[in-house]
């Protein structure tokens, strides 16, 4: 394998794994709203911050595979 093959393997786990951070974060907030478990309010507020922290990851996985298209489109 060679250095560009090594690089993409290590930006996919990344990727990944930032990938099913986010969604998973989603999924709780979504799970949130719908059931209610800490009363309407306070589930939806909750809910909410959840769902803004998704974010974060979801942004850091949308980052990585743009840098490894970058990377298999120069082939490094």
């Amino acid at each position: 394998m060679s250095a560009v093959d090594d690089t993409l393997d290590v930006m996919k786990k990344s990727y990944q794994r930032f990938l099913a951070v986010g969604l998973g974060l989603m999924l709780i907030a979504f799970l949130l709203m719908i059931w209610q478990p800490l009363g309407r309010q306070n589930s939806l507020i909750l809910a909410v911050i959840v769902f803004l922290v998704a974010f974060l990851p979801l942004e850091f996985a949308r980052r990585i595979a743009r840098k490894m298209a970058l990377v298999a489109l120069k082939g490094e």
